[in-house]
């Protein structure tokens, strides 16, 4: 009874297990109804490992089609294509700008280096750049291409008419009568005086040579006056005596010489040769003094030495 119990099971199942089966798939084979049955135990072993082949069939079918599911990539946006650039103007050097083209005109801003402005004119040489700039009247104003490099600048710039050059301001002077010899002298109100600045001028005033004739090897004493004909002391110079125009004979120092004060300082000399020696007094020769006149400074003379 037992048997046929589990037969009936197995043939049951058998028939469950081929409806599930895939087309084309041969269902399991039943034994024949004239041999013996298999034990119970074989038979429930059979039925277990046909039901675990089964699940692993099922799992095994589904892994490929998980497999062929891939998600849709987001398409990626192309580059964005740059645009045509603006004409420019980048300052080379701190930069001034101006009102009009020219440097007559007056400064309402600079650039410095490095910076930038947007071109929108030119005047007609090509030399000055109308340029975007704000904070002025009108918004724009001019500079040098001399102090700029310019970009992007098409072969066709609109040129800009200059504005009417600055003028002084006129300053009239408030009506006065006229006397007898014509119009009254009219003053500018904006004329600013200078102080007067006092100044020494140190001058060669005389040179002389004794005794004359001179004899070679005979010493000689030369004096030579100097006179400071300025309006202020002298302060600290050098008076030379040239035994010839190549040759410095001597050299003395002075402190000061006061404002319209003279002095006298003498030389003495032996000349070794004979011949016409053409000589010369030099006050000042270092220009330690700032004089009002540097152009009278020295004395030149011509002296005869005998040779007996």
């Amino acid at each position: 009874m037992r048997t046929k119990v589990l037969l009936s099971v197995l043939v049951l199942f058998s028939l469950l297990a081929s409806c599930n089966m895939p087309a084309g798939q041969a269902p399991i084979a039943q034994p024949p109804a004239n041999e013996p049955a298999a034990d119970a135990n074989a038979m429930a072993t059979a039925v277990e490992l046909t039901a675990v082949a089964r699940v692993t069939e099922l799992a095994g079918s589904a892994a490929p089609a998980a497999a062929a599911f891939t998600a849709t990539p987001t398409p990626t946006p192309p580059p964005a294509v740059a645009g045509p650039c603006g004409p420019t103007v980048t300052a080379t050097v701190n930069a001034n700008v101006r009102s009009g083209p020219g440097t007559a005109y007056d400064i309402v801003g600079s650039l410095m280096l490095g910076q930038t402005a947007t071109i929108v004119g030119r005047n007609d040489a090509y030399t000055w750049w109308y340029i975007d700039f704000p904070g002025v009247a009108g918004n724009h104003a001019w500079i040098a291409g001399s102090v700029v490099t310019s970009a992007c600048v098409p072969s066709v710039v609109q040129v800009v008419a200059a504005p009417p050059l600055p003028t002084e301001e006129v300053v009239e002077a408030p009506p006065t009568e006229e006397d007898e010899d014509g119009p009254a002298l009219q003053l500018n109100p904006n004329l600013q005086l200078q102080p007067l600045k006092l100044l020494p001028d140190l001058v060669v005033t005389s040179m002389s040579v004794n005794p004359t004739p001179t004899k070679k090897g005979q010493q000689i004493t030369v004096d030579i006056t100097v006179k400071n004909q300025g309006l202020a002391a002298s302060g600290n110079f050098s008076v030379q005596w040239w035994s010839s125009w190549a040759v410095v004979g001597k050299s003395l120092s002075v402190p000061s010489l006061a404002a319209g004060a003279s002095k006298t300082l003498q030389f003495t000399y032996t000349y070794e040769g004979c011949s016409t020696y053409d000589i010369k007094a030099v006050v000042d020769g270092g220009g330690l003094v700032n004089e009002s006149n540097e152009g009278n400074n020295s004395l030149q003379d011509s002296l005869l030495v005998k040779c007996n």
